[in-house]
């Protein structure tokens, strides 16, 4: 019997049984996605690593007939994204923003990300919703401080939920959706033509206007992805990382600040916040180091979490250890062309933010239940109901 995939939501965000049952008989298995497509789940590390790096599975879902996880329109396989785009032009793309976040250029924001998070703190009071108050308003100002821009963070937050979130939507909904964030960022474009500031969209539009190297529509769409993902992904990793931390771990942490970036990763690793991974789709008959084959034309889903809590790769999958050794395996950024964009802004912001909790906030704890989202690709706290104690 093929499964049913995305696999049904635990408590408190921990991994479905299905994995560790499928890694071990049959890794390479199909299962069947709210559309009705049919594809094969990769759920250990090493096939994981093959697919994502492997150039014969592709991104371009641009076909009549291409797998999706939801019938109709879905962000992540717009054309001109950079997640949705294969080489050369996902090489031109990444070229233009690469070098906006290496190491070196993240490490100059790291006090700004400290005094945003600070500011944030203070602002919040002595009890407060973690997540509407600090994990998101963190990352969303951040990523516009990179771009050079205001937004109205209440629209992109109700856009990011349709697009990223809310798989109960209608497809006229999400396409909506869709089309108003559009709009919304091509006026950011066409104000900042004017003023265009010394941020990355002004560096976007220099190479649109000055050099040709990107299209109008690659300059919306870039910018679209990028407030996107600044958001989304970060706010909800943070959302879930402090209610595993407050329930095992943070006093350790305060007392030894010095374990917060292994800390990182190892949260990374446990706490990642969702599986309807991007679909990827075979050029040609591809055999996996399990032995399983993904035929040419038959889409394929890399399981982030079932490869993060591989046995063969990670000892005690299952257990949080915040001093877990070793060279950093986790998948929480994927790997190969498509490796995320922002990593080292993503770990430097969750770092500073752990470390303005720790030293500012040691007595932080909970203050109510932790409703979790239902029905989403991206599950995390809906709310964190907290006091600084």
């Amino acid at each position: 019997m093929i499964e049913n995939f995305p696999f049904p939501t635990c408590p408190m965000g921990r991994p479905h049984e299905a994995y560790d049952r499928r890694r071990a008989a049959e890794p390479t298995g199909r299962v069947r996605l709210p559309s009705g497509d049919v594809v094969v789940l990769t759920t250990r590390h090493d096939d994981a690593v093959a697919v994502l790096s492997d150039p014969r599975f592709s991104r371009e879902l641009f076909y009549e007939g291409a797998p999706r996880m939801y019938e109709g329109f879905s962000f992540t396989d717009v054309p001109g994204l950079l997640i949705s785009t294969d080489p050369p032009a996902h090489t031109r793309l990444r070229k233009l923003l690469a070098g906006t976040f290496t190491p070196r250029k993240i490490e100059l924001w790291r006090p700004r990300v400290r005094a945003i998070a600070t500011g944030l703190l203070e602002a919040a009071g002595d009890e407060f919703d973690f997540v509407s108050s600090f994990a998101f308003p963190l990352p969303v100002r951040v990523i516009c401080d990179i771009l050079g821009v205001e937004v109205d963070t209440e629209r992109v937050a109700r856009w990011s939920d349709a697009l990223l979130t809310s798989s109960g939507l209608s497809v006229d909904d999400k396409l909506l959706a869709g089309m108003e964030f559009h709009a919304y960022v091509a006026g950011l474009v066409a104000q900042h033509r004017d003023d265009p500031g010394d941020g990355v969209l002004a560096s976007l539009i220099l190479a649109r206007d000055e050099d040709d190297r990107l299209s109008e529509e690659e300059l919306v769409q870039q910018a679209m992805g990028l407030l996107l993902a600044g958001y989304e992904t970060t706010g909800s990793m943070l959302s879930r990382i402090i209610v595993r931390l407050l329930d095992q771990g943070w006093e350790r942490l305060v007392e030894r600040p010095e374990l917060i970036p292994p800390a990182v990763e190892e949260l990374l690793r446990v706490e990642f916040p969702g599986d309807s991974t991007p679909i990827r789709v075979a050029l040609e008959d591809v055999e996996l180091p399990s032995g399983g084959v993904v035929a040419k034309g038959e889409g394929v889903i890399v399981s982030y979490i079932g490869a993060n809590n591989d046995p063969s790769v990670f000892d005690e999958p299952g257990r949080m250890r915040l001093d877990r050794e070793g060279p950093v395996q986790h998948l929480a950024f994927s790997r190969g062309i498509h490796y995320c964009l922002g990593a080292n802004l993503a770990r430097m912001e969750l770092q500073e933010a752990l470390a303005v909790l720790t030293e500012r906030a040691p007595g932080l704890g909970l203050a109510g239940e932790v409703p979790w989202t239902d029905g989403s690709q991206i599950f995390r706290p809906a709310r964190v109901p907290v006091r600084t104690g």
